[in-house]
């Protein structure tokens, strides 16, 4: 479980994962509809996208 995130129970709406086909017990809403797909936390971790790396300007010199 994520430090500080209200997870849900779903196990009664016998979702499985659109990627693998594992069960997904717990998730981090509360599913509204059936018709976009959930993903198990192993699978989710994998299609989220790296973070990118924040912008570092770079220290201006003297002009002449």
């Amino acid at each position: 479980m994520v430090e500080g995130r209200k997870m849900y129970d779903v196990r009664v709406y016998n979702l499985k994962c659109a990627e693998c086909g594992k069960p997904v017990v717990e998730l981090p809403f509360q599913p509204l509809s059936s018709g976009r797909p959930v993903y198990c936390a192993d699978c989710n971790q994998k299609r989220t996208p790296p973070k990118k790396k924040p912008y570092k300007a770079k220290p201006k010199g003297r002009r002449r």
